[in-house]
C-alpha cells in the first residue's frame, strides 16, 4: 500500500489538471484516487467515492464486466472499452477507456489505473422535458422549423442535412422532444468519432468471446429501445455497416457481435450528414437505399452566412450565455462589432460565431459594456484577413506572429485570471502542465 500511495503523491498533480476521466484502485478494488474530470462526469464529488468498492460505486457491473478488477485479477490490459451507463445525476454516459495494471518494485499487483473519456452527456431532462430554442428571424428557418416539428410529433425517420455546426443536433432534439418518446432516452452518437473497428460494437452490443477481451455490453441500438437513436455524420460510417442498419430499421432485429441469437428493438432513428445527399450517395458515403429508407422527412439546414440577419442575435445571446464566466464587465455588443460580425461569411457556422464571441470576450480589456471592434478582430472579414496576410508576408514569419499572439493570449489570460495557473489553464482549455511547459518556452514569468 506504500508504494501504491506514493504513486498516487507523484501523479496526481498531473491528473488534476487533465480533462480526461481518470481513476484509480487497489489491489483490493478499493478507489484511492478519483480525479475532477471523473467526478464531473458522474455528477458527484471524489470525495465520497475514496475508499468504496468499484462494485459498490459501479452495481451495474459484475466482477467479470470490471476492466479495473479484471487488470488486478488477470494482470491484464484493456484498451478502448466501450461502456454505457447512467450516472449519478441522471446523465447517460457513453465513455471510452483504458485500464492496465500496477506493478510494486517485487513485481507484485499493487492496484489498477483506468483513462477514459466521454463521447457523450446529456441529462435526461434535456431530452424528456425542454424544448430546444432556435433563434432565427429567418423565412427558410422558419420554415424548416415548422417541418421539423411536424416530423418529430410522428415516428418516421428523419434525415437532416446541414454544413458543419449549422445546429444540426439542436433540431434533432427538438424533434425528439417534441415525440411521443421523449419520456425515453434520446442516445446520440457521432459516427466520425468512433473508430470503424469500434462503430458496429458499439452500435449492435457484443457477446463475450465475440474478440479478444470481448464482454457482454449493450449497444446503442438496445439503449435507445423505446427513445431516438440519433446518429451524427452517417456518412462517416461505411456502406457495409451501412446495411446492417438497415436491415434493423427494416424489421427492428438485430444481432450483437458474437451472438447467434436475434435480438428486437423499437426506436426511432434520426440522421444527419454534412454533405449534399445527392453528392454524398455519389461519391459512394451513403447507400442509396438506405437514404430513401430514412429520408421520409428531411431537414435542410441553410447555413449562417445565408441568413445574415440571425448573427447579431445569436451572437447576443452568446454574449450573455459566457459573459459572466469570461468576462462579467461585458454585458452587449457595440454596434461595430455587431457590423464586423454580419460582413464575415462563417465558414464554420454558428459553432464558429460561437468561439469568436467566446474568444473576443476573453481578450476584452478594462471595464466595458461593448465588445468593440478592436475586440473582434480575431475573426476577420475577408478583406480584414487579406490585411493580416499581407502584414505578415511583409514583416515575419508565421511562427514568429503566432508565438507573439500565444504571449498576448496567455499573459491577457493571467492578468484576468489573476495569475492563478489553473484557472488559466482551465480557461484556455489545456493542461496546467502544458501551460507551464508553454510559458517557459515564451519567456512569461
Amino acid at each position: 500500500m506504500e508504494e501504491l500511495n506514493w504513486l498516487v503523491s507523484c501523479v496526481k498533480n498531473v491528473f488534476d489538471t487533465l480533462e480526461q476521466p481518470v481513476t484509480m484502485v487497489d489491489r483490493d478494488g478499493h478507489f484511492i484516487y478519483y480525479n475532477q474530470a471523473s467526478a464531473r462526469m458522474d455528477g458527484t464529488d471524489p470525495g465520497s467515492i475514496l475508499g468504496k468498492h468499484v462494485l459498490e460505486v459501479c452495481p451495474w457491473l459484475s466482477a467479470e464486466e470490471s476492466s479495473l478488477l479484471r487488470c488486478i485479477a488477470e494482470a491484464a490490459q484493456f484498451t478502448d472499452q466501450y461502456q454505457a451507463y447512467i450516472g449519478s445525476a441522471g446523465l447517460r454516459m457513453h465513455y471510452m477507456h483504458s485500464s492496465m495494471p500496477l506493478f510494486g518494485k517485487n513485481s507484485n499487483i499493487i492496484g489498477a489505473i483506468e483513462i477514459g473519456r466521454s463521447l457523450k452527456e446529456k441529462p435526461f431532462s434535456d431530452v424528456a422535458n425542454e424544448l430546444p430554442d432556435i433563434i432565427t428571424e429567418d423565412p427558410e428557418m422558419h420554415r424548416q422549423i415548422r417541418a421539423v416539428d411536424i416530423y418529430g410529433a410522428s415516428e418516421l425517420p428523419l434525415l437532416i442535412y446541414g454544413e458543419t455546426g449549422t445546429g444540426k443536433e439542436l433540431f434533432a432534439r427538438r424533434a425528439h422532444a417534441i415525440s411521443s418518446r421523449n419520456r425515453h432516452p434520446m442516445i446520440c452518437l457521432n459516427c466520425a468519432a468512433i473508430p470503424e473497428t469500434l462503430l458496429e460494437s458499439t452500435l449492435f452490443g457484443t457477446k463475450r468471446g465475440a474478440y479478444t477481451g470481448a464482454e457482454n455490453h449493450k449497444g446503442l441500438l438496445a439503449l435507445a429501445d423505446n427513445g431516438t437513436l440519433f446518429l451524427d455524420e452517417l456518412n462517416s460510417m461505411s456502406v457495409e455497416l451501412q446495411s446492417k442498419l438497415l436491415r434493423v430499421l427494416q424489421d427492428g432485429s438485430y444481432r450483437p457481435l458474437g451472438s447467434h441469437r436475434d435480438q428486437n428493438t423499437n426506436f426511432r432513428l434520426i440522421a444527419a450528414i454534412n454533405e449534399v445527399p445527392s453528392d454524398a450517395i455519389e461519391k459512394g458515403k451513403l447507400r442509396e437505399d438506405l437514404y430513401y429508407r430514412i429520408a421520409v422527412g428531411l431537414i435542410a439546414i441553410p447555413p449562417l452566412r445565408q441568413r445574415a440577419c440571425d448573427i447579431a442575435a445569436i451572437a447576443r445571446r452568446f454574449t450573455v450565455k459566457y459573459g459572466p464566466e469570461l468576462n462579467p464587465s461585458i454585458t452587449c455588443l457595440g454596434d461595430s462589432a455587431v457590423q464586423q460580425l454580419e460582413a464575415h461569411d462563417w465558414p464554420g457556422n454558428v459553432r464558429e460565431l460561437e468561439n469568436v464571441i467566446r474568444r473576443s470576450l476573453l481578450l476584452s480589456e478594462g471595464n466595458t459594456s461593448l465588445i468593440n471592434i478592436e475586440m473582434i478582430t480575431n475573426s476577420p472579414t475577408k478583406q480584414t484577413a487579406t490585411k493580416e496576410m499581407t502584414r505578415l508576408n511583409k514583416q515575419s514569419s508565421l511562427k514568429e506572429h503566432l508565438s507573439e499572439y500565444e504571449t498576448s493570449l496567455i499573459q491577457n489570460t493571467l492578468q484576468q485570471q489573476e495569475f492563478n495557473l489553473s484557472a488559466v489553464a482551465r480557461v484556455l482549455d489545456i493542461p496546467r502542465t502544458t501551460l507551464i511547459s508553454r510559458m517557459k518556452k515564451l519567456g512569461i514569468r
